[in-house]
C-alpha cells in the first residue's frame, strides 16, 4: 500500500511539470505573429518575451528543492512577521529557482544554455544590438551599464557567473518585464526595430533558464518531455 502511495504520488508530480513543461515547449517552439493590417502579418517578438516571462515566473513561483522532496509542486511558504504574512520577493524566489537549477547541471547543459543565450546572430552585433538600450525612469545608468557588461562578458567567455547572472542579467530583464506590463513601453516603442531584436535577445536568455530547469528535473524525476506539443493540449 506504501509503496503504491508513493508510486502515485510520483506520477501526478511527473503529470504536474509535464503540464508546466507545454507551456514552456509553446514559447520555446511557436514563432509569434501579429497582423498589422489585415492579411499582412510579421514577427512580434514583444508576445514571445511575454509568453517567455510568464512562463518563468510560472516556474520559480514553486521550491524546487522542496518540490522534489515532497514530489509535489510546492509553493515558497510565507513567513510570519510582526505578525503579519509576508511573502518571498519576486527576486527572492526567481533566485532560489536559479540557484536549485546551477547546483545540479553539468558542463554540457552549461554549454546549451550559453549556445541559447547567443542565439543564431554574430556576438558582436547581437552586442551592438545591446548597446543601443535607451534610457529609462524605471532602470539606471548603472543598471544599465552593469547589464551590458556582464552580457557582453558571458558572451565572449562562456562562463556562466551565477551571482552576475543573477543581479545583473536576470534583474536587468525583470526591470524590462516590469517596464512592458506597467506601460512603461508602449506598443510603438516595442515595435521599433532594435527595441524588437533586444526583447528577442531578452527572450532567449529566459527560455534558455526555463530549458536547463527542465533538463535538471530529467535528471531528478521520472520526467520526460515528449518530442512534440500542439496548442490544442491543455490550453
Amino acid at each position: 500500500m506504501e509503496e503504491e502511495l508513493k508510486m502515485n504520488n510520483q506520477n501526478n508530480f511527473t503529470e504536474e511539470i509535464e503540464d508546466l513543461y507545454r507551456l514552456h515547449y509553446i514559447t520555446k517552439k511557436y514563432d509569434h505573429i501579429v497582423e498589422y493590417e489585415r492579411g499582412a502579418w510579421k514577427l512580434f517578438e514583444p508576445s514571445k518575451f511575454i509568453y517567455a516571462y510568464f512562463a518563468f515566473n510560472s516556474f520559480y513561483n514553486f521550491d524546487w528543492e522542496v518540490s522534489l522532496k515532497n514530489k509535489k509542486l510546492t509553493a515558497f511558504p510565507k513567513r510570519i512577521e510582526d505578525g503579519k504574512e509576508i511573502e518571498p520577493s519576486e527576486g527572492q524566489k526567481y533566485k532560489a529557482m536559479i540557484d536549485f537549477i546551477f547546483s545540479k547541471v553539468d558542463k554540457n547543459d552549461k554549454d546549451l544554455f550559453v549556445k541559447m543565450i547567443k542565439g543564431k546572430d554574430p556576438i558582436d552585433r547581437t552586442i551592438e544590438t545591446i548597446s543601443r538600450i535607451t534610457p529609462d525612469n524605471r532602470i539606471t545608468e548603472s543598471e544599465r551599464e552593469n547589464f551590458k557588461k556582464e552580457f557582453e562578458n558571458l558572451l565572449r567567455s562562456n562562463e556562466i557567473k551565477i551571482g552576475k547572472f543573477k543581479n545583473d542579467i536576470i534583474r536587468f530583464v525583470y526591470m524590462v518585464r516590469n517596464n512592458i506590463f506597467h506601460g512603461t513601453k508602449n506598443t510603438i516603442e516595442m515595435s521599433e526595430v532594435f527595441q524588437r531584436k533586444r526583447l528577442d535577445i531578452y527572450s532567449n536568455i529566459i527560455i534558455a533558464v526555463n530549458e536547463l530547469l527542465f533538463k535538471v528535473l530529467e535528471k531528478t524525476t521520472d520526467f520526460r518531455p515528449h518530442e512534440k506539443y500542439s496548442l490544442s493540449t491543455h490550453f
